[in-house]
């Protein structure tokens, strides 16, 4: 098992460094296959984590809800997040809701919180601390997100109403599902979220940068 972790470890390394120079130099090829990269980063997420006990499957499963349910409210009343809509990056929807979101949201805070949690373990300043960590990540998001297909904002940008957004909804997850989350492979956690700074960072400044 220990191999096979490496192995998928260092591929989805490897697919995160192509796909930031893919999507620069050839978005159309790279674009579709964003779902499988989502997929497979939680994949290896979730080998290094202690999934197989129920009560960690049970909050990684609450987040995803959690994160879900804010989407299928935010697209349908504009109140979570501000007026926006999907586009077909993502893949398959639901009520004009991507399915992978769901698992993008238990991701991201659960990594939030393993990442916090090494250095800071407490069950308010944690999450609170992990929260802001992914609203940075989400800011850096938002800034590639209609170029890559993935939402769009009624106003063309996300504004404050997103932010806010984000960091409630992330730290009602991370708080509510403090004890089972916290523990785990918090390197992982650095990692995985090491590669989204990278990817959407190698984005945003081939946009800005003379090429």
């Amino acid at each position: 098992m220990t191999k096979i972790r490496s192995f998928l470890f260092y591929f989805l390394l490897l697919v995160y460094v192509s796909g930031s120079i893919g999507m620069v130099l050839k978005p159309s090829f790279f674009l579709p296959f964003t779902p499988i990269s989502l997929l497979l980063t939680s994949a290896v997420f979730l080998l290094y984590q202690p999934i197989t006990t129920w009560r960690y499957a049970l909050a990684f499963s609450g987040v995803a809800f959690l994160g879900f349910l804010s989407e299928w409210l935010g697209v349908k009343t504009g109140l979570v997040f501000g007026e926006y809509w999907y586009g077909g990056a993502l893949g398959p929807k639901i009520q004009g809701v991507p399915v992978l979101i769901s698992l993008n949201w238990a991701l991201i805070v659960t990594a939030g919180l393993l990442a916090v949690g090494s250095v800071v373990s407490h069950p308010l300043l944690t999450p609170l601390l992990a929260s802001l960590l992914i609203t940075g990540i989400d800011c850096l998001m938002e800034q590639s997100a209609a170029q890559l297909d993935y939402w769009y904002f009624k106003e063309g940008i996300a504004g404050l109403h997103n932010y806010v957004g984000w960091f409630l909804v992330s730290f009602l997850g991370a708080f509510l599902f403090f004890n089972p989350l916290h523990k785990g492979n918090f390197r992982i956690a650095v990692y995985i979220l090491l590669l989204q700074v990278l990817f959407f960072g190698t984005i945003f400044l081939s946009n800005r940068l003379p090429l």
